[in-house]
């Protein structure tokens, strides 16, 4: 699916949509995203050749019409199968679908989004990058340098692995960076399934569409429906990244990261050039980099209690760090056990609630009421010491920090009527 039909398609399904013209690449982007979160947003920046988008996925009900679903759990067994069994892809001829272009790194739409960031960013960055035949697509945030060099933040994952086994030998790592991409892929870039596990193949298992083609330079596999394709490599060569205002609206420090060098850039012979602006810290970042851990979180769990009911990463902790899961308990100790099986399924996790079936997941209001009057502090309250987590949390120390479970559920022997939430007659 090319991005260009899916923004049609959103029209076509009555989706409201603005055009605002040409913005300055600081922080007016942010100002009108943020102001029209309902609205699919059009607009251009002053030197670039793409035309940005946002708000695409500003809702869960957003995520529902891309997938064609009406309620989590089908929209999470549709990804839970498209990474057991990702699409055998179906290779094509790079020319027929690119041609290179004349303008260097300063022409795409690098955006300053906010007065603590400390450059101007890519934020929809997928990189591409092989080893041995085994591929990775994962996002990267990426800070103009030049016309010709960006910085990206590498975490400790996949592509940090296959970057080193290249430097290691000595070579510069090859990598493809794909811009304006369908939100299938989108969302395959942020599952972080098994190495060996190619997320552009998952994506074609979305959205059926197999088709990739192959750099010129270095053969790297990247989806024939990227808008923009710029093909380099990541240096042994690094540079200061940062500050960058992450998920959770609080500016990531700076620290040395990677280089990357462009060697080329590939646009679309038939979609113009497009790009996803994604602000850091607002709906599309959370929904993007959070709702793909949903699935895993729900698969995990279901794997050892049939009780599951709901599961929601919280918009308050940027989709990242809480959890909060609903459960029809069976047996006195479930909520705990569910517990650790969230952690299993998300080690990012810090702080898993669990909560009883009546218990309205999107409603803060009603998560809340739960840990008032469901809670016993030295009973239900579970601190595990010293775990890897998240580098995101600023109480952690790079990335090791206490999880916490809480299990806001009825105690098992005592009667409902104690715990009943009373509702308007």
């Amino acid at each position: 699916m090319y991005i260009n039909e899916y923004l049609l398609r959103l029209e076509r399904e009555g989706k409201k949509t603005i055009h605002v013209g040409e913005l300055n690449r600081e922080y007016e982007p942010t100002r009108i995203i943020s102001n029209n979160r309902d609205k699919l947003v059009f607009f251009s920046l002053n030197d670039s050749v793409a035309e940005c988008y946002a708000n695409i996925l500003s809702n869960r009900e957003d995520l529902y019409r891309l997938f064609g679903s009406s309620n989590d759990v089908e929209v999470y067994n549709r990804i839970l199968d498209a990474l057991n069994n990702p699409a055998d892809l179906d290779t094509h001829s790079f020319n027929d679908y690119y041609r290179t272009s004349d303008f260097g790194l300063q022409k795409l739409p690098f955006i300053k989004y906010y007065g603590e960031d400390g450059g101007y960013y890519l934020t929809s960055s997928i990189y591409i990058s092989c080893i041995n035949n085994i591929c990775n697509a994962s996002y990267h945030r990426t800070m103009l340098l030049s016309d010709e060099k960006a910085v990206l933040r590498i975490v400790p994952r996949h592509l940090d692995y296959i970057v080193k086994k290249h430097h290691e030998k000595g070579y510069d790592a090859p990598a493809a960076i794909v811009l304006g991409v369908d939100p299938y892929t989108e969302i395959a870039a942020a599952t972080n399934p098994p190495l060996g596990v190619y997320e552009v193949a998952v994506a074609a298992k979305l959205s059926g569409d197999n088709r990739v083609v192959k750099t010129p330079i270095y053969q790297i596999p990247v989806p024939a429906t990227a808008s923009i394709v710029v093909e380099g490599v990541i240096t042994r060569e690094t540079a200061w990244e940062g500050p960058f205002v992450d998920i959770l609206r609080i500016p990531d420090k700076r620290r040395k990261q990677p280089v990357f060098k462009m060697e080329a850039i590939y646009v679309h012979r038939e979609i113009p050039p497009l790009y996803h602006a994604i602000v850091p810290g607002l709906w599309e970042h959370i929904y993007l980099m959070g709702f793909p851990r949903e699935p895993l979180i729900y698969d995990s769990v279901r794997k050892i209690s049939p009780s599951i009911k709901g599961v929601r990463l919280t918009i308050g902790s940027g989709g990242w760090l809480h959890a909060v899961v609903s459960i029809h308990k069976t047996k006195p100790g479930e909520a705990r056990n569910i517990g650790l099986a969230v952690i299993n399924g998300h080690p990012s996790v810090k702080h898993v609630i669990i909560v009883d079936h009546d218990i309205d997941i999107d409603d803060p209001y009603m998560i809340e009421w739960a840990l008032a009057t469901r809670v016993r502090g030295s009973e239900d309250i579970i601190i595990l010491r010293n775990m890897r987590g998240s580098t995101l949390d600023p109480r952690g120390n790079e990335g090791v920090g206490d999880k916490v479970i809480i299990d806001a559920t009825k105690p098992f022997n005592e009667p409902w009527d104690k715990y009943r939430y009373a509702g308007i007659p």
